[in-house]
């Protein structure tokens, strides 16, 4: 039978057909007083599929079975390119403030302590807005969800430019953070937009190039502080609050035409659907409901500590690379306690731009931990996914464990390059899972893993606090990641391989 939920996919069981078409007329054409509904719904289903300009399956709601990087076509290119370019200008406004801290850190005069302190809320709000929006994205739809969030998330980052003190600055990386929770919008819109043969590969795609938002503002952030600073027309206090305007006014413009320009699933906009009773409509207790049912399951957990350990580590880097480039690493034969300003190896600009080599990696490295869980899906189904699952995981701990223990810049860029590729294609490889979890609940799942990346960056955060030394913190983390390579023993998922998997079932999936 076929069941209709709130993402508009029909769930098909399994026929005694080995054809997908007869088991999809099969399943339609069965008249009971209870599936009016659901014959009108199969009518539209059926008629709305002809005007697409990729290949589709209507067994899956009409899903893109390819991905045309180059085509802006709509619905399912045109959401695709609003997932990740919205997802970017969120990154963006988010890690707009650490390339600064160097500056903000002297100018509001904040101890060490008080950076961290920052770090932490602003990952903090990133958990608990990732938890909520993947639900809401079930109920209206990833482009309101993601319109509302760059709307409103350009507030905060805008009010940076207005803080004087402490406890201005931890209220305004706080609310900042939220706007972290785009990522889930993006992996729940192109799980809407493309089928489960390369979801992993859209995924993968969509959520690095979003990812590079943090790069690019490593890289982008110090420049605009520099030209507005040039010559000393502009001080440096007044340098760092303008440019901090930047980010939140692209925000706004993205998110504007995000909601004029792109739809929620290939069949429209999820309030037209309801409107003309094409897609059910559940009530608001049953968010609670579909809450539990995924968070019952043993895999989504282990998904969420993976994903702590490699976007958690991702989003720590990302706080406190730009001030390990900045403040550890030093002049030869160079006497800290003279001058500390003048034993230092590198500029702030210098430092930023080095720090967003890490993040750049996100260009093309999720993208790849995406396409391999494809490929070894298709030869080796889940048993496939999650064996490249444990290879990324194993290659970040290793290169991470490398990285901590190198202080000579020459060779500490190389490590920092290829460990950030690791870290980001486990990303990629992560999410290559996440839809088979649960088909019903897609948002519920990625919301969940998601923040599951949140609370390891916040855990990370308590981390690198309690030691003190970067180099030693970054020791300490990669133990931590080896010991997520041996959970990837405990990936379960109803109707699939696992690692101890000989003989491959047929993949009957839920579509």
């Amino acid at each position: 039978m076929a069941e209709y939920f709130d993402d508009e996919n029909p769930r098909l069981t399994v026929l005694p057909s080995d054809n997908k078409v007869t088991q999809y007329l099969q399943d339609v054409s069965l008249s009971t007083p209870d599936n009016g509904l659901l014959q009108r719904r199969s009518a539209a289903f059926q008629g709305g599929r002809e005007s697409y300009n990729i290949s589709t399956d209507p067994l899956q709601a009409d899903k893109a079975t390819e991905i045309q990087l180059f085509s802006f076509a709509r619905p399912h290119m045109r959401a695709f390119h609003f997932s990740w370019l919205s997802f970017f200008i969120a990154f963006f406004g988010w890690f707009s403030i650490p390339p600064l801290l160097p500056t903000i850190k002297e100018k509001l005069n904040l101890t060490e302590d008080q950076v961290s302190n920052s770090n932490i809320v602003a990952l903090s709000s990133a958990m608990l807005g990732r938890l909520i929006v993947g639900p809401l994205c079930d109920r209206y739809g990833a482009r309101v969800v993601q319109t509302v969030i760059l709307i409103i998330g350009a507030i905060p980052v805008a009010s940076g430019a207005l803080e004087s003190d402490y406890i201005g600055f931890m209220l305004v990386r706080f609310f900042t953070g939220l706007v972290g929770c785009t990522f889930v919008v993006t992996a729940y819109w192109t799980s809407t937009m493309f089928s489960n043969e390369v979801v992993g590969s859209a995924n993968a795609i969509a959520a690095g190039w979003g990812n590079l938002g943090a790069g690019v503002a490593y890289l982008i952030t110090p420049l605009i502080f520099e030209l507005i600073t040039l010559n000393g027309v502009v001080s440096d206090d007044y340098g760092w609050r303008l440019t901090l305007l930047f980010p939140a006014i692209m925000m706004v413009i993205i998110g504007i035409c995000t909601y004029l320009f792109s739809d929620d699933c290939p069949r429209g906009n999820y309030v037209d659907l309801k409107k003309n009773h094409t897609m059910a409509t559940r009530p608001h207790r049953d968010l609670y409901l579909d809450f539990m049912s995924v968070a019952r399951l043993p895999v989504t957990w282990i998904l969420a500590f993976q994903y702590a350990c490699c976007f958690g580590v991702e989003i720590q880097v990302h706080n406190v690379l730009s001030l390990y480039y900045f403040e550890d690493f030093n002049l030869e034969n160079c006497d800290l306690a003279t001058d500390e300003n003048e034993c230092r190896l590198l500029s702030q600009t210098k430092a930023s731009m080095i720090s967003s080599c890490f993040g750049l990696m996100c260009i093309f490295a999720r993208a790849v931990g995406g396409y391999l869980s494809d490929v070894a899906n298709r030869h080796f189904e889940m048993k496939g996914r999650i064996v490249v699952q444990c290879g990324m995981l194993t290659g970040e701990a290793i290169f991470l464990f490398i990285f901590s223990q190198i202080r000579v810049l020459e060779w500490s860029i190389p490590l920092l390059v290829t460990f950030g590729i690791f870290v980001q294609a486990c990303t990629g490889s992560t999410y290559g899972i996440v839809p088979y979890v649960s088909s019903r609940h897609t948002g519920v799942a990625a919301g969940i893993v998601g923040a599951g990346g949140n609370m390891g960056g916040l855990a990370w955060g308590f981390l690198f606090k309690a030691v003190g030394s970067r180099a030693l913190s970054f020791q300490y983390l990669s133990f931590i990641v080896a010991g997520a390579v041996l959970t990837c023993a405990g990936i379960q998922i109803e109707g699939e391989s696992n690692l101890w998997t000989r003989e491959f079932p047929i993949n009957h999936h839920n579509f």
